[in-house]
């Protein structure tokens, strides 16, 4: 929702982390995410570090707000047209620094980067779709 050019806004987005290796678990130690619009950030937040272990589903809850964010110009005018369609596009970056483990040995950090862009309903009753993402390690 925009007033005066100002966004106030709750997102929430589950992320599925899938790990079908039979041999190796990943520590996710520190995960930030970010959400964009119109190349934007409108929100921020840090996930909770979690373990995933082989061969393993984890789903992510992730809730980011918005709130008074200003918005300039073609950003502004560009979401409010867009809200009257029902939906707005959006960009969710989040970059984790895993580590890996194999066996009883743990490998160095590495940064995980994966970038998402769901359509999301304007509405609170009605649920986004699934959306692929890109991963970059």
């Amino acid at each position: 929702m925009t007033k005066n050019d100002h966004l106030y806004g709750n997102f929430n987005f589950t992320l599925k982390a899938y790990n079908p290796n039979s041999r190796v678990s990943i520590y996710y130690d520190s995960i930030e995410v970010k959400l964009y619009y119109n190349s934007e950030q409108i929100a921020f937040n840090n996930a909770q570090p979690f373990f995933q272990p082989r061969r393993n589903v984890t789903y992510l809850d992730l809730y980011l707000s918005a709130k008074d964010v200003v918005l300039y110009g073609d950003v502004a005018r560009n979401l409010k047209t867009e809200r009257t369609t029902g939906a707005v596009d959006v960009e969710i970056k989040v970059r984790a620094k895993i580590k890996f483990k194999v066996g009883i040995w743990k490998l160095r950090h590495r940064k995980l980067k994966l970038s998402c862009s769901p359509r999301v309903p304007v509405s609170s009753t009605k649920s986004s779709q699934t959306c692929p993402c890109g991963v970059d390690l």
